[in-house]
């Protein structure tokens, strides 16, 4: 069959070389290129198609300026066919290299995201870890603080308690003088033992001025107002004394009133820097959020980038 088909075409050869369907370099060996060309066709699908095309047509004896013509016809589609697949090359060419600077862009910009928002991650990881640090220890000095204030406030209760005791037994001590002189100045040095008695009934049997009154009744005139003259300078030392101590407690809680102030504004001052640093570790806690999921996204569209640039 095959060399039948050649036949024909060597018989239309000069229409083949015109129309470019077969190839030769030399005339004298233009036959033996052409059967060894038929051989090629003969090995390709579509080669095989045409050549049996040829056949059928030579079977059907069909004028060769049909075949010609199909020849010609084959030849102008295939020509035409690979002008628009190298149009279709060229285009795919160029669609691919806008492809490839678009992946680039995007994985310059992915690349760049990236850096910065590791960059700004170590930055607020550190502003995170010293707001931390920083409010623990205002927390501690407010504590401390706390404690401080529990402290100063019993210490001035105890002291405003013993200063009340004391006052009150000094000011019971006083009294006592004051009756003691006001006593002993009714006794008079070498009085009868019914005069004594008379005086201290007054007071009471069970007035522990009693045995005083009773030695006192013994003393001369000049013991007595020497006894009489310690208890008056025992009485005013005591008055001074409550004196003295009334001032002592009034700056003491003069004092008290000052530490309290100092305290009560320096917490009032920390807990004021606490709240700040609160609020600077929520700000730096979100920031941190936001630029992971920034991190997160840009690592995703790198990896997606380099794998479009890679297909």
């Amino acid at each position: 069959m095959r060399s039948t088909v050649a036949i024909c075409i060597i018989f239309l050869f000069p229409l083949a070389m015109a129309t470019g369907f077969l190839k030769t370099e030399k005339k004298e060996n233009s036959k033996a290129q052409i059967f060894a060309q038929l051989e090629e066709m003969d090995k390709v699908e579509f080669g095989k198609k045409i050549l049996d095309t040829i056949d059928l047509q030579i079977k059907n004896n069909s004028p060769m300026s049909d075949i010609a013509r199909m020849l010609a016809e084959i030849r102008q589609d295939l020509t035409l066919q690979n002008h628009e697949a190298d149009q279709l090359h060229s285009g795919q060419v160029v669609q691919c290299e806008t492809q490839i600077t678009e992946f680039n862009r995007r994985i310059d910009v992915a690349s760049v995201q990236r850096d910065d928002a590791e960059t700004e991650i170590g930055l607020l990881s550190s502003d995170i870890a010293n707001f931390r640090a920083d409010i623990a220890n205002k927390a501690k000095q407010l504590e401390i603080l706390d404690n401080r204030e529990i402290t100063l406030r019993e210490e001035r209760e105890h002291d405003a308690f013993a200063y009340a005791a004391r006052t009150a037994q000094t000011q019971e001590v006083i009294g006592a003088l004051e009756m003691i002189l006001e006593k002993l100045s009714g006794i008079a040095p070498g009085a009868s033992a019914n005069a004594i008695l008379a005086q201290l009934g007054k007071i009471g049997n069970t007035n522990p001025i009693l045995a005083l009154a009773q030695v006192a009744s013994g003393f001369t005139a000049e013991s007595l107002n020497k006894v009489t003259g310690v208890l008056a300078n025992l009485k005013e030392d005591l008055e001074e004394s409550l004196v003295t101590d009334a001032a002592d407690e009034e700056a003491a809680i003069s004092e008290y009133e000052t530490l309290l102030g100092e305290i009560l504004s320096t917490r009032s001052n920390i807990a004021h820097a606490k709240a700040e640093a609160e609020n600077g570790l929520a700000q730096a806690e979100g920031a941190l959020a936001l630029q992971q999921n920034i991190l997160a996204e840009a690592v995703s569209e790198l990896t997606s980038a380099q794998k479009g640039l890679a297909k």
